[in-house]
C-alpha cells in the first residue's frame, strides 16, 4: 500500500559538498531511469515540452528512490508512494511503515546543472505542506494525497507515529540560513514537550554513497576492537566480547540505519526503551554492561588480525558484509547520547557477539535474525505483577461485581462485558486523579505509570485506599466517553476530528472532574450519573475544540496532549467558558 509511525525526522540530502560536474549529474539520472523506467507516473505532464516532462520524471524517481533508502522498500513500493504533481502542496511522496510507526514525507528537487539548493520558498512551501498535511487539511492536496486520506487518518491517530520529511536535491550548495531557520523554527513548533520531529542535513556524498554500495551490494565492512573476548567453534564460528561506546557510535555516524538488517525495525529515536537506554548512559555509564542486553552482529567473514596474538585482553577483528541483527535502538541511543554527553559515552561498554556466515548454511542468518528480535522481553507492565494490591484487587473484583481483572503478562484479557485488565484500568485510574498530570502520562508514555511500583506516580494509582467499587465505576465511565467520543468522530472532520482522538485522556479527566465523588454514591445514582456522561463528554469536546483553536492554532494535536503545561493553559480556558 502507498502508506504502509514521537518524532518526525527530517533529512535533507544535499547533493553537493564538492565540485559536481555534469558526468556526476548524468550518472544519478542512468541509474534512476533504469530503475523507473515504466515505475513513475508522468500523465499529468501530457502536452508538455519534453524538458518538462524529463525534469518531472527524474525529481519523482528521485523521490522514489530516497524512500528506498531511508524506508528499506522496494522500488515498485516507493514509485506507487509518488505523490507529486503541479498541485502538490509541496509534498512528492509520502510511505507509512506501520511496523516502526513512521510516516516518511519527501520533497525533491532535480537540478539539472548539480549546482542550486532548494530555494528558501520552496522550502517553506515543504513545510506549510507538512502542516496541512499533520492538520488533515485534505481540501489542500491532490488527488493522488486524497486517495491516502483513510491510510493518513491511521497515521495521525497514532500518538506513537513520528513523520519523516525529506528533502533530497540534485545541487551542490548547502541549503541557506534562512531554509534551516524555517526548519529550525518547524522542530520547536511541533516538538513542544514531545520529540516527534527532528532533521540532518545530508551531503552529495550520501545520494553517490548510496548509488555506488548498490551496485557493490551494499556491503558494510568494520574492524571491531573486542576486549575481554572469547571464541566459539563449534557448530559455527563466532566471538563475543566488550566493544567500547564510543567505538559504536562512530558506526553509526559513518553508516547510520544502514546497520541494520533490511525488513527489520531501524532506530525509532525517542521512545520509552530508548530512553530508558539513554538515562543509563547519561547517569550510570559505567553501569551499562550490566542493564543493556547487548549487540548480535552477522559477518559474511570475520578475520582476526595477529595484533595481541592470543591474549584475550583485547582483540582486533575485520568484519566483512555486516548487518546488526538485534541491538538496532541500543546503537541509535548511543549515538544520540554522545550527542549531549559525550564523556559519558567513553566510560560505557557493550556486550557484542559477531557470528560468522561462512560455514553456516542456508537460511542459518534469517533463522539468527527472527530468534534474535522475538524473545520475550521484560517490561515495565510486568513488575506490576509483583504489587500485592493487583491481586487483592482482583479478588475484590470478582466477588464485589463479578468481574475478571487481570495484571500479569500472558494472561488473556477479558472482555469487556467480562471485566478489564491493568492497562484500561490505569488509564482510568490516571484520568480520575485530580492530578492532571497523570492523565498526560497516560497519553504520553503509559510505561512511566508503572516505572516504580512502591513510590507515586505508580502509588498514586493503585494502593490499599483504592476499592474495587471506585476500579471498576473508573472502567465504567472510561468507556461511555470513550465510546461517545468514537461516535462524534464520524460528524467531524480535520483538526477537530484530531483533537477528538487525540485529546481523549484530557475529556475523560474533565468529565470525571464534574463526576468527583463518583465511587462513593449510591448505585441509583452512578446510573444517573452514567446516563448523563455521553451529553456531557459532548460538551466538553466542544469548548475543548474552540480552546485549542483560540490558543494553540498552530500545534499539532497529538503533542499537545502530551504536554501538561499545555493542558493546563486549556483547562483554564475551559474553566473561564463555564465561567
Amino acid at each position: 500500500m502507498l502508506l504502509s509511525t514521537s518524532n518526525v525526522i527530517i533529512a535533507c540530502f544535499n547533493i553537493g559538498g564538492i565540485l559536481i560536474s555534469e558526468v556526476h549529474i548524468r550518472r544519478i539520472s542512468l541509474s534512476l531511469e533504469k530503475k523507473y523506467k515504466n515505475l513513475i507516473d508522468i500523465e499529468d505532464c501530457k502536452g508538455k515540452s519534453d524538458e518538462i516532462k524529463d525534469n518531472a520524471f527524474l525529481s519523482r524517481s528521485l523521490a522514489a528512490y530516497t524512500l528506498t533508502q531511508v524506508a528499506k522498500i522496494e522500488d515498485e513500493i516507493a514509485a506507487r508512494c509518488v505523490v507529486d504533481s503541479f498541485d502538490d502542496n509541496g509534498i512528492d511522496a509520502i510511505y507509512f511503515d506501520r511496523d516502526n510507526y513512521i510516516v516518511y514525507v519527501v520533497q525533491s528537487k532535480w537540478r539539472k546543472s548539480g549546482e542550486k539548493s532548494p530555494t528558501t520558498s520552496e522550502i517553506k512551501k515543504s513545510i506549510d505542506g507538512f502542516g496541512d498535511l499533520l492538520n488533515a487539511k485534505f481540501d489542500r492536496f491532490n488527488d493522488k494525497v486524497a486517495k491516502m486520506e483513510d491510510e493518513i487518518f491511521e497515521a495521525l491517530y497514532d500518538s506513537k507515529v513520528r513523520f519523516v520529511l525529506v528533502v533530497v536535491y540534485t545541487g551542490r550548495q548547502p541549503l541557506s540560513r534562512h531554509s534551516i531557520r524555517h526548519l529550525d523554527d518547524m522542530l520547536q513548533r511541533y516538538n513542544e514537550g514531545y520529540e516527534m520531529l527532528s532533521y540532518k542535513i545530508y551531503g552529495l556524498k550520501e545520494l553517490n554513497k548510496a548509488i555506488s554500495e548498490q551496485v557493490q551490494g551494499d556491503r558494510i565492512n568494520l574492524i571491531i576492537l573486542l576486549k575481554h573476548w572469547g571464541r566459539i567453534d563449534e557448530p559455527f564460528v563466532a566471538y563475543y566480547g566488550q566493544v567500547e561506546a564510543s567505538d559504536i557510535a562512530s558506526w553509526w555516524d559513518n553508516n547510520s540505519n544502514n546497520l541494520f538488517a533490511p525488513n527489520l525495525r531501524m532506530f525509532l529515536g525517542s521512545t520509552e526503551i530508548n530512553d530508558s537506554i539513554i538515562a543509563t548512559l547519561d547517569k550510570s555509564p559505567e553501569k551499562f554492561w550490566y542493564f543493556n542486553n547487548g549487540i548480535t552482529i552477522l559477518c559474511s567473514r570475520i578475520l582476526k588480525k595477529p595484533i595481541g596474538g592470543d591474549n584475550k585482553d583485547s582483540g582486533v577483528f575485520e568484519c566483512e558484509g555486516v548487518s546488526i541483527v538485534n541491538g538496532a535502538q541500543t546503537v541509535g541511543s548511543i549515538a544520540k547520547s554522545r550527542s549531549s554527553n559525550p564523556q559519558n559515552i567513553q566510560r560505557a561498554r557493550v556486550l557484542v557477539r559477531i557470528i560468522s556466515l561462512e560455514n553456516c548454511p542456508e537460511g542459518f542468518a534469517t533463522e539468527v535474525t527472527r530468534a534474535t528480535n522475538t524473545q520475550n522481553k521484560i517490561q515495565r507492565r510486568d513488575f506490576v505483577s509483583l504489587d500485592p494490591e493487583q491481586r487483592r484487587l482482583q479478588e475484590d473484583l470478582l466477588l464485589l461485581h463479578s468481574k475478571k481483572y487481570t495484571y500479569k503478562t500472558g494472561e488473556k484479557t477479558p472482555s469487556t462485558e467480562e471485566g478489564c485488565d491493568v492497562d484500561e484500568a490505569t488509564v482510568a485510574l490516571a484520568c480520575a486523579n485530580d492530578d492532571l498530570g497523570l492523565a498526560v502520562q497516560a497519553k504520553r508514555e503509559i510505561g512511566k505509570l508503572w516505572e516504580d511500583i512502591n513510590k507515586p506516580p505508580y502509588k498514586s494509582l493503585f494502593n490499599s485506599d483504592l476499592s474495587a467499587t471506585r476500579l471498576w465505576r473508573a472502567i465504567e465511565i472510561s468507556r461511555i466517553v470513550e465510546n461517545e467520543l468514537k461516535k462524534s468522530e464520524v460528524d467531524r472532520q480535520g483538526r477537530e476530528r484530531l483533537i477528538s482522538v487525540h485529546g481523549n485522556r484530557f475529556i475523560l479527566q474533565q468529565v470525571f472532574k464534574k463526576y468527583h465523588n463518583f465511587d462513593k454514591i449510591p448505585d441509583i445514582d452512578f446510573e444517573h450519573m452514567k446516563d448523563k456522561a455521553p451529553k456531557e463528554t459532548l460538551r466538553i469536546l466542544d469548548d475543548l475544540i474552540t480552546a485549542v483553536e483560540d490558543k494553540l492554532p498552530n500545534s499539532y494535536p497529538a503533542n499537545i496532549f502530551k504536554n501538561r503545561s499545555k493542558c493546563l493553559e486549556l483547562e483554564a480556558y475551559l474553566k473561564r467558558l463555564e465561567g
